[in-house]
């Protein structure tokens, strides 16, 4: 069987950071079984093309170059608007083919998608290791009939069938490293240099790794790609986790299996695919893009004091995430990691504010924890590095105000996102009617008669999804908001003034506001009133005033 995996651009706004892997996982895979495999990477090529889109016609000289049993695609949620344009080219030009879609950018609403997208064939839900495996084994046994093989979403003329959900693999230390060898490294490599360290900026053969899974934190505004405890419970729930947890109980109790919201291979599995990495292509800096390496302390104490005794913390330095929470706590764990080579560790401290914290990001952690965590890595001699976002649901401008004064009290400057509810995060199933009707406001009007205006609803909602996800680019783009208080506009503008400081004219900004709508979030508290000309001008008019 000839096998190629189609990895899309999976940005246009910077040169390519990290390499997806998927691709490479699955092509070890289908070499083991003795198939032919071939990986066209858009995301290295576009770089000889202006970093912009792969020209259509070099996609169609790579796709008709061979006869193609099966073409597999898969990327993140960002990546839907090009999948969009450049999957029916697959079945116009390799019309026997199967065309199997996966990743994050289907994993959570596949039916929409393969609505939307008639040429996919199936749709892997999830991790698609194992599920992929047995496909591949159906297709060369000569089974066209899939229904057996858990975590599929079968096309079935019109309607869209899901087969039995499919558990976490248990073991991770059971997935092959990937087929390093397929991509395009020469372009990688060229583009190695990182600015978040000196090591990084210094690197000439970067290299990317992922081991971890899921993330033991519950943020509102993230999703896994459907590799987690808690994005299963969301897929199999269509949002209700309590209810998803049900059917994922009774999927554990049938494979016998358990799955925590983050799983980890161990650490020789880790170190082990450096020492490979090194000994192969002499890389020089690593970036370990685990969602959340500092959560698991044993862990990664291991990891570090494995990675030490092969004498890797000597010739590969690396940087990864990390979060609050777990370095306030165990701020030790810095030292650590700094000793065994690791060069930057960048949070996502997301908000200084501890009411955006608590209520809408939801991610355990507060204001005390993110200032520890910046003293211990300042402690420590590494820089802090750390991403925060604006238009929290219920955020008002003193939350801004509480955030940007942190900044300004740590000597930080910060871009900060847009909040993003992506699809498969907790926020976008909570506000999804309010993000449809952002798009389409014929919505609104049609779910007065629901149950009247059925088949219409149905395709009026999917068209708008069809707008917002091809709008989900990165989270410096502006789509929907889920914002209760600020239009797109406002944040646009709050957050240049926050990158900055400019406090002045954000509550300059604020008093306007207030005075014009009477709205409570533009009425900012007495505690920044010395941030604030106006306020400080009034006061001094009452001084003059008064004598």
């Amino acid at each position: 069987m000839k096998v190629l995996f189609v990895v899309p651009e999976i940005r246009l706004d910077g040169e390519p950071y990290s390499i997806p892997l998927w691709a490479g996982v699955l092509a070890s895979i289908v070499e083991k079984k003795g198939g032919q495999v071939g990986i066209l990477d858009l995301n290295a090529l576009r770089m000889n093309y202006g970093g912009k889109h792969v020209p259509n016609e070099k996609i169609i000289e790579e796709i008709s170059s061979e006869k193609w049993d099966l073409i597999g695609i898969g990327g993140l949620t960002t990546t839907y608007s090009r999948m969009k344009e450049i999957i029916p080219m697959f079945r116009q030009y390799s019309k026997d083919s199967m065309i199997i879609a996966g990743g994050g950018w289907i994993t959570y609403n596949p039916d929409e998608i393969m609505e939307l997208i008639p040429e996919i064939d199936l749709a892997c839900i999830g991790e698609g290791e194992e599920t992929f495996s047995e496909i591949y084994d159906h297709i060369q046994s000569g089974k066209s009939d899939f229904e057996d093989i858990a975590g599929l979403c079968i096309r079935k003329n019109k309607e869209f069938h899901f087969t039995q959900p499919r558990s976490l693999i248990p073991n991770l230390d059971t997935v092959p490293y990937p087929a390093y060898d397929l991509y395009e490294l020469d372009i990688y490599f060229k583009y190695s240099s990182l600015p978040y360290s000196v090591e990084s900026i210094n690197s000439k053969r970067r290299m990317t790794v992922v081991w971890e899974r899921g993330c033991p934190r519950g943020c509102t505004f993230c999703s896994h790609n459907g590799m987690s405890r808690i994005d299963m419970q969301n897929i199999l729930g269509k949002g209700d986790r309590r209810k998803g947890e049900l059917l994922v109980r009774e999927v554990d109790k049938e494979n016998d299996t358990f799955s925590l919201p983050a799983r980890w291979p161990t650490p020789r599995y880790a170190v082990d695919n450096v020492k490979m990495l090194y000994e192969k292509y002499q890389i020089d800096f690593l970036t370990i893009s685990d969602e959340n390496m500092t959560s698991n302390l044993k862990w990664t104490k291991e990891f570090c004091n494995l990675y030490k005794e092969e004498g890797l913390d000597k010739i590969i330095k690396w940087g990864t995430l990390g979060d609050a929470p777990s370095v306030a706590t165990k701020p030790e764990i810095v030292k650590v990691m700094r000793d065994a080579g690791c060069s930057y560790i960048s949070f996502g401290f997301e908000s200084a504010s501890n009411k955006v914290l608590n209520e809408d990001i939801k991610k355990g952690q507060s204001k005390d924890h993110l200032q520890k965590t910046i003293n211990a890595i300042r402690g420590s001699g590494l820089t802090p590095i750390a991403t925060f976002m604006i238009g929290n649901a219920h955020e008002n401008i003193n939350d801004l105000m509480e955030t940007v004064s942190f900044w300004i009290k740590n000597k930080i400057t910060v871009n900060p996102f847009i909040c993003t509810p992506y699809v498969g995060s907790p926020i976008f199933y909570e506000y999804k009617d309010k993000v449809l009707q952002q798009y389409d406001d014929r919505i609104r009007i049609l779910k007065q008669n629901a149950e009247g205006n059925k088949e219409m609803l149905h395709k009026v909602r999917l068209e708008a999804m069809d707008k917002f996800m091809k709008e989900c680019g990165n989270a410096t783009d502006y789509t929907a908001t889920i914002s209760e208080y600020f239009t797109i506009p406002e944040l646009f503008a709050l957050k240049q003034f926050m990158y900055k400081y400019d406090t002045r004219r954000m509550l300059q900004m604020a008093h306007q506001r207030y005075e014009q709508t009477g709205l409570e979030q533009w009425n900012h508290d007495e505690e920044w009133s010395k941030y604030c000309q106006i306020c400080e001008s009034k006061k001094m008019c009452e001084i003059k005033v008064s004598n």
